[in-house]
């Protein structure tokens, strides 16, 4: 009896999942099942708990369902997880992944999962578009020929199939755009869980993760218009955030770009990068596209909200150019002794020629003619052309070429001596330095006290090297703007005052260096006075050292930095002013870390292969800004780097020590030592 109940209702299920494709009211559901209207409410209920996405809404006194395909971006997806509140916990943060794209990075992704083990990163987020999704109409037309398939759960299965797998590891998921636009022919994100143990999916579009009391919130940006400035998106977002929405933290997908506002919003913003090559469509649609991870280290206090989050970037500039075809997946576990281990797996392969072509391929030579080739495997010509046709499409690297009166076939095979992608930090050379701006010394505004904290902090940390991007005064504007002597203090009118001042309170330790360049409060010392007070100040202090004015290059081996401060005003979207700089850079001309001041903002970017940073204010807001409703962020950076022979930056660390209006002093040029202390420990907030 039982049974026969439970086949009746399966059938009242299946029969209403079909019934309400298109908009029903209740009443007429109620009588083609023989169930009353509340009955069917439940069933209603039932299919939702399953998953599926019903809308209910009433009209003219009437009460309405209908079955809605994509999946239901209106919930609110939360997932918690409890750590210990005495360790720190390593999450990685990937997007755009392009399962089923011949330009997914399967072995960059292998690298990235086999660096996340070695750092003990227990959690990896991907912040949608885990795949390429299917092409339809014109884009099938123009960009069908870069897929692996065209088909959503071939796309699904092939990610599940290569998709890194290493114990201790846990992949957590939101699924984006191009899950999405598949939504009607398979629920994606279900899918691949279903299949996968080690891959939980958080739901669509966006969920708030919470690693005990912090809250991290996923999201992944929908396509909008194209924007020249990559800060855009993230900033239109954060404008939109409605004050009662409280984030520790907000890691986007969709950008394809690598970038971190530290302090917008009373939170923090990430985009997460992608694990993809530049696919033809987005070279038609203007997209950059960043290959990277994102690495948040955090650390919680006592009641387990968030004492202390520093970022990590791991950018890959070139991508592999190996393929699913020759990129086993990546299994790895752990041994007796704790050490990794890869577990050899026999990867079956759903693709239609697979083991034809490759067997065909190994046989092959590296350059041998049309004829020559056909006669040996015994083809006939379209059967040779067909084969080749088809390790084309696999990805496998060759060239047909008229040689003569003959065709010669040139296979290209690319040998690496390890699997290693990206060399282990072991293998790089580490510098870690402090980045000071804007400290406007000899302002009432100035706040000496916070480059203190952040040199002694340096101190601490053993960095030897800290970089002043700029306005190292106040400088003295009194002939062109006669109120400015009102906004300095006695003891730092005109140049020799201030030069004495900025040797006074630029903080001096033993075997710390400073590196200096002028800014343009600086230079007008040199129009009223006829003195370059840095290079002075260099004589006066032998831990000083100068190195121009407005821009300078300096080089950690072959690692080049440039560091500058720029004129003109600041710019409301952030990436603004420093990508039109960096887009009139040529290519063998260009620094591999860009720092920046003069804007009083805090924002870093990688654009063009460089590292960007606009580098936060040492001062007050003065009356001029605070009329101009110009936004003042101050603050410090620390910047860790791992480079190799090349300069090339493999790992960046990016620790910005940010000081808000609770820390500022009035005359704190009196006592800049005062309040070090209050303000490291402001610094773990």
């Amino acid at each position: 009896m039982e049974n026969n109940e439970l086949k009746i209702k399966e059938e009242c299920l299946n029969l209403l999942k079909d019934s309400i494709e298109k908009e029903r009211t209740l009443e007429s559901l109620s009588r083609s099942l023989g169930k009353t209207e509340l009955e069917v409410m439940g069933y209603i209920r039932e299919l939702k708990d399953k998953g599926m996405n019903i809308s209910y809404y009433e009209k003219d006194g009437n009460a309405y369902v209908v079955r809605n395909d994509h999946p239901d971006l209106a919930k609110e997806n939360t997932y918690r997880i409890e750590e210990d509140l005495d360790d720190h916990t390593k999450i990685g943060f990937i997007s755009e992944l392009r399962f089923g794209s011949k330009n997914e990075q399967i072995s960059v992704l292998n690298d990235m999962y086999r660096k996340f083990a070695s750092e003990g990163i227990k959690y990896v987020v991907v912040a949608g578009n885990l795949i390429e999704g299917t092409y339809r109409g014109k884009d099938a037309l123009e960009f069908g020929s870069s897929l692996i398939t065209n088909d959503a759960k071939a796309q699904a299965d092939h990610l599940i199939e290569y998709y890194p797998e290493v114990e201790g590891i846990k992949t957590l998921f939101i699924t984006g755009n191009n899950e999405h636009k598949c939504a009607k022919q398979l629920d994606v994100g279900k899918y691949i869980s279903d299949r996968r143990e080690d891959m939980i999916y958080l739901g669509p579009k966006s969920c708030t993760l919470f690693f005990n009391n912090v809250s991290l919130k996923v999201e992944q940006l929908k396509k909008g218009s194209k924007a020249y400035t990559i800060a855009y998106p993230p900033q239109q977002y954060s404008r939109s955030m409605p004050s009662y929405e409280d984030y520790d933290a907000i890691i986007l997908g969709g950008t394809q770009s690598e970038q971190h506002f530290p302090q917008i919003r009373d939170t923090q913003i990430f985009t997460a990068p992608s694990v993809a090559s530049r696919t033809p469509k987005m070279k038609d649609d203007y997209e950059q596209n960043v290959v990277s991870a994102l690495t948040l280290d955090i650390t919680y206090t006592k009641t387990g909200k968030l004492k202390k989050l520093v970022p990590e970037y791991s950018p890959y500039y070139m991508p592999s150019k190996k393929t699913y075809l020759d990129t086993p997946k990546l299994n790895i576990k752990k041994d007796d002794e704790n050490n990794f281990v890869r577990v050899k797996e026999n990867t079956k392969n759903s693709h239609a020629y697979f083991e034809l072509a490759d067997k065909f391929y190994r046989l092959m030579r590296k350059e041998e003619s049309f004829s020559s080739l056909r006669n040996r495997f015994e083809m006939s010509d379209a059967e040779l052309m067909g084969i080749l046709t088809i390790l084309q499409e696999y990805g496998r690297e060759i060239e047909i070429t008229d040689v003569g009166n003959d065709i010669v076939i040139h296979k290209f095979t690319h040998k690496r001596v390890h699997s290693e992608v990206k060399p282990p930090k072991e293998e790089l050379t580490k510098k870690e330095f402090l980045v000071v701006s804007d400290t406007h010394i000899g302002s009432i505004y100035s706040q000496p006290s916070m480059t203190n904290t952040a040199v002694y902090e340096a101190y601490n940390r053993g960095i030897t090297d800290i970089f002043h991007v700029g306005d190292i005064t106040d400088g003295d504007y009194t002939r062109v703007r006669p109120k400015h002597v009102h906004e300095l203090y006695d003891l730092a009118m005109g140049y020799s005052g201030q030069l004495l001042e900025a040797a006074r309170l630029l903080p001096k330790y033993k075997g710390m260096k400073w590196h200096v360049i002028q800014g343009s409060h600086d230079e007008t010392h040199l129009f009223n006075y006829g003195q370059v007070l840095a290079e002075k100040l260099s004589e006066i202090r032998p831990d000083i050292e100068y190195l121009g004015q407005d821009k300078a290059f300096y080089n950690f081996d072959n690692c080049k930095m440039e560091i500058f401060h720029p004129g003109g005003g600041t710019s409301r979207i952030l990436s603004t002013k420093p990508q039109n700089g960096i887009d009139q850079m040529a290519s063998n001309t260009k620094p591999n870390i860009s720092l920046r001041g003069h804007y009083h903002k805090v924002y870093y970017m990688l654009y063009r292969n460089i590292h960007t940073f606009l580098c936060p204010c040492n001062v007050d807001v003065s009356s001029f800004m605070m009329k101009q409703e110009i936004p003042n962020l101050m603050g410090d950076i620390f910047i860790t780097i791992w480079y190799d022979e090349h300069g090339d930056i493999h790992y960046i660390k990016e620790e910005p020590m940010i000081f808000d209006q609770n820390d500022v002093r009035k005359n704190d040029w009196e006592n800049p030592k005062k309040y070090i202390k209050n303000k490291i420990l402001t610094f773990e907030r």
